[in-house]
Parts: structure tokens; sequence; C-alpha cells
């Protein structure tokens, strides 16, 4: 009984110093403002689209976006404010959940945090314990996937046991797809331990369910962000940069040498018995998929953002070894050594070199990157939409909007002032007038205000829902999502739509364009997307909802959906006819928009 009360005090511990790390390094990112202008979307009754009248999945995360809804539902706090109380929440629950259950490996034996000081002293694992994306959400899925597997290999074989487990692994899939690779595992480990249809039936309803739904509703198999990001791409070289970009900053390899040290040893101390049901197996299980997950990482090339994708394989990793048994004073030098380490992190940080130029950097600590764009410091976050409008890139945004809405408008573009330095501004660009455009794009005026920009967050929740928010590299916008991939650009940001593109899909006045923006390119662009492969994209994404709607598109996610890639060379083009009575775009009938500060009205 003494050995639980000391557990369950080392789990108060943790949990408090999580809770008080996290609170220390809040904040908000611009991808989570991404997510929160999904969830401003639900709540006006648009559907879970990004833009009213365009189904497109623009989250990775499908339970996030739908656990911030729910929440919003019960609270009038801001979306801001709940996505940052529900991830630093989850977090916490979740070093709780993983202390809890590695100590119950270890019953009767004192035992020490190891593998926890190692992911809390790393400056990105605190970092995304909030910043507005499901960072915590997904550690939490995790903990408590460890926290059943461990019930499960410890209570009697005879029994079921794992149906609210293969329930849980089910889940996967919805908290990230990645993921899907533990709840397969899983599943499988279950299904062989014992088979029975009982474990399909309950793991398989929700995550096909939502699969059959996306597949009719999107068009898609994967969440739109994987077209984006093209996540079937293979490039080594740049993943491991990515390791070695974590790896190094913190003398990583070495510390995780003394956890490995630290695990065997409490194995060749306690031997465990090896079956399928067992102790041993669990083990295997989650080191295995954290394996497989980083060689994963790798493969894809990583990520923009300092330590993120390695984060969750990381805290699966280490598991097993979260907390060690100590039964002899030789046995604390491995916990003593870890948590020196782990002073010394925490008190050095992360040393990131910025670079006035953002475009030139590969890797970057994102939450001090946007302090520093947002002209905020450590003790004055940015932690609401509002606080971006600080940034210099932001500068007019506002000012532009409200012009926007005082005289017929296209969109809305960024453009620079001076180039040295750089100063940012916004102009507006005239709507067409449909005497003055080919009789088969008059459609095309009712598309509403649009605005294309990288970050698309900032500048999606500082404006009201009847503004169509699209990004330049395809999170939101498919004609993006499908184009090539440039050489040599960062891993997420390696897709630019050009400008005339850009245009040319919105409601501007071909006749009346920047001439920075390659006016004489716009007329064939907007032909372009009248041709058959183009016009069948914007169906699965744009045409009404029916019934035979929802039945196509899931045909066309398992064919073109797939395999369908959009050249932004209109050589490409210029020879396929224009289908004149196609219908790509349609008017919307706006409903009610959820901002706390919507400062344009609808009308």
């Amino acid at each position: 009984m003494i050995r639980k009360v000391e557990a369950s005090l080392l789990v108060v511990v943790l949990a408090v110093c999580a809770g008080i790390w996290g609170w220390m390094r809040r904040w908000m990112s611009d991808d989570g403002l991404i997510v929160l202008r999904t969830v401003r979307n639900l709540l006006a009754g648009h559907g879970p689209v990004f833009n009213a009248g365009e189904r497109v999945e623009a989250n990775t995360s499908t339970l996030w976006q739908y656990l911030i809804y729910a929440v919003s539902l019960l609270s009038d706090a801001r979306l801001e404010i709940i996505a940052l109380w529900l991830a630093l929440g989850l977090s916490v629950a979740a070093v709780a959940i993983s202390t809890w259950a590695s100590a119950r490996m270890h019953w009767g034996s004192f035992v020490l945090p190891v593998g926890a000081l190692v992911y809390l002293a790393l400056p990105p694992a605190r970092d995304f314990f909030t910043s507005g994306l499901e960072w915590g959400l997904c550690i939490f899925w995790i903990a408590v996937a460890w926290a059943l597997l461990v019930r499960w290999a410890s209570t009697d074989a005879e029994t079921n046991g794992g149906l609210f487990l293969a329930f849980w692994a089910g889940l996967s899939w919805l908290v990230r797809p990645e993921l899907a690779l533990y709840g397969a595992f899983i599943g499988l480990l279950l299904f062989a331990a014992r088979p029975t249809w009982k474990l399909i039936a309950v793991a398989l309803p929700v995550p096909l369910g939502y699969e059959i739904f996306r597949m009719g509703y999107y068009g898609l198999l994967v969440p739109h962000t994987a077209v984006a990001k093209s996540a079937s791409g293979a490039m080594w070289e740049q993943g491991w940069k990515y390791v070695r970009d974590l790896t190094d900053a913190y003398n990583l390899w070495l510390v995780l040498a003394l956890v490995v040290a630290g695990g065997i040893l409490a194995v060749v101390r306690r031997p465990s018995r090896f079956e399928l049901r067992s102790r041993s197996m669990v083990v295997i299980l989650m080191l295995l998929c954290g394996a497989i997950h980083v060689l994963y990482v790798v493969r894809v090339g990583g990520d923009f953002m300092h330590g993120r994708m390695l984060l969750l394989p990381l805290y699966a990793m280490l598991q097993p070894v979260w907390v060690l048994p100590v039964r002899h004073i030789i046995e604390a030098i491995i916990p003593a050594a870890v948590a020196v380490w782990a002073i010394v992190v925490s008190v050095n940080g992360y040393h990131w070199y910025y670079n006035d130029d953002p475009s030139t950097l590969d890797i970057v600590d994102e939450r001090a990157f946007w302090l520093r764009i947002t002209h905020h410091t450590v003790e004055d976050p940015m932690l609401t939409a509002t606080d971006f409008l600080k940034a210099d890139r932001m500068s007019g945004y506002t000012e532009a909007l409200e012009e926007a809405f005082s005289q017929p408008t296209g969109m809305l573009m960024p453009i620079l002032k001076n180039k040295d330095p750089e100063e940012f501004g916004w102009i507006t660009v005239p709507r067409m007038v449909r005497e003055s455009a080919p009789a088969y794009t008059h459609q095309m005026d009712s598309i509403p205000i649009t605005i294309y920009y990288t970050n698309m967050g900032m500048t999606s929740m500082n404006a009201p829902l009847n503004v169509r928010v699209l990004d330049t590299i395809g999170l939101s916008t498919p004609l993006a999502a499908r184009g090539p991939r440039l050489e040599g650009a960062r891993i997420g940001h390696d897709k630019y739509l050009p400008e005339y593109w850009q245009l040319a899909a919105s409601g501007s006045d071909i006749h009346r364009l920047p001439p920075f923006a390659q006016p004489e390119k716009v007329p064939a662009a907007r032909d372009a997307l009248f041709t058959s492969d183009l016009v069948d994209l914007a169906a699965t994404y744009k045409a009404p909802l029916t019934p035979q709607r929802f039945f196509d598109n899931m045909k066309w996610a398992l064919k073109n959906g797939r395999t369908l890639e959009v050249s932004h060379d209109l050589e490409d083009y210029a020879d396929k006819p224009v289908e004149k009575d196609a219908t790509i775009v349609w008017p919307i009938r706006w409903g009610n928009d959820i901002h706390p500060q919507t400062f344009l009205t609808l009308e």
C-alpha cells in the first residue's frame, strides 16, 4: 500500500510541474487559429469547413476540432482560451496517467521519474502543451492507451478485458492519422491474444463511419492537410536533418542512452514472462510503434517546427521508462544523472538563430518565431487572434477589409511597400464586372471577398466568416494542395499557388489587376479552371451535397482523389477544351457569424 501512496504523490508532483511549466510557455500558434476557424463555421451552422460553401478539411485532427466545438457549446469563452485550457489540461492529464501506469509496472518498488524528466525538460514538449494544436490530445491518447495496455497485460488471461482498449485504439485515426499505426498494432495484439468478433465490433464503427463521411463529404481518403503536405513523399536526408536538429541541441542521444540502460537494468532485476498477454509484449509494442513512427517522420522529411513531429513517438517510447524502480542506492544514479541533464536543458533552453528572411528557414522554433513576429515577449505571449494583428505583415489588414466591404472588391492581396526594410501592406482588387467577362465565368461574380496568404490562421480569425480565406500552400486550397512541390523549400511549405491562379479563382476583375501579379496570365488561368479535371475537382468540394454527390465523391476519393495533380503551367491546359456549361461555384447562403470581436457585419 505504501508504494501506491508514493506513486500517487509522484503523480501529483509531475502533474503540477507539467501544468506550471506548460503555463509558463503558453501561446497560440497561427496553425492553432486554423482549427478555430473551422470551429467558428461549425458554430455558425456552415458545417466542418474552413470556408463556408467549400467542403475542405483543413485540420489534421478530427477529434480536436470537435472537442473544442463541444466545449464551446457550453462556454461563452473565446475559442482561443478554450483551446488553450483544453490542450494544457489534456497534457497535464497525460503526464499524470503515464506516471501512474508506468508505476503500476513496478508495484512494490520505490520509483523515480526518468523518461518523464526527459520529455518535460525538452522546450518543444512544453511549447506544445498549448499552441492551439492537437498535441495535448495526442499525448493524452497515447497515455491512456499505455495505461489500458498495462492494465490489460496485468489481468487474468482468461478474461477479455480489452473491449475499451479496442475502442480506444479505433479512435487513433481520428486523433491524428499517424496514431493509427499504434491503434492497428494494439488491435492486432488484442486479436492475436484472444480472437473475438467483439473486438472488431467496438474498434471499427467510429473510424469507419467517419471515413465514409470523409469520402462522401470531402471527396478524400485522408485529411486535406495530408494532400497539401504530400505526406507519402520520401525526403530521407531532410528527415535526418530534422532529427539532428532536435537531438544535437540537447545532447539527447546521451540521455537516451542512460534511459535505455535504466530500462535494461529494471528488466534484469525483475524479469517477466514473454507471451502475447504480458507486460513484456506491451513494452515491445510501444517501442516498436515509436520506432516505426520515427522512421516515417524521417522518410517524409520531418517538419518545419523544431521537434514537433518527433514528440509523439518520443513520448510513446518513453512510456515503459517514464518512471523506473530504485531498489538499491546504486540504482538512483541513472535518475540522478537524468535529473541533472534535465536541469541543464531547462536552464539553457533552445538557442535558435533568427534570420530576417523567414522563407530561408527550413526548421524554426515556432513559438520564438511568432513571439518576435508579433512583437510579444515570453511574459506577454500571443494568446488570441487579435494579438497577431501586431505582426508587421498584418499592417493595414483590418483597414483593407473595411475598404473591401465598402466597395465592390474581389480580393485582398498582401504587398511589400518597400524592399529595404520590408514593410507589408494590403491592397484591394476590384470585383469583376459581368458585362466585361466571358459568359461562362459569370457565376464567379458570386465568389465572396477572397484572401490568399500563407499564414491563414491569423488572417481567417481576424475576418468575418463571409470572407473566403485561402492559403498559397494548400491547407485550405485544393488548387495549391495538388500542385507541384518546390525544390529546396521547407517541409510543409513546399508548394505555392502563383498569384495569377489566385486571382483567376477569385471574383476579381481580370481587366484591373496589379502589375506584379502577372495579369496577362489570369485569363488563361481562369479558362483552365473550366477544363474537365479542374471542374471535377471543384465539384467534389463545391457542388451541392446531394445523395448522388456524396456517392460520386466516394468514388472520386478512391480514384482521382488519390492521383490527381494540378499543373501550374498554363501551357498544360492550352489545348484542353473549356466546359462552358460547367458550374464551379454557387451563391452561398450565409448563416450567423461566431467571433468574439466581429468588427464587420454580414450585411
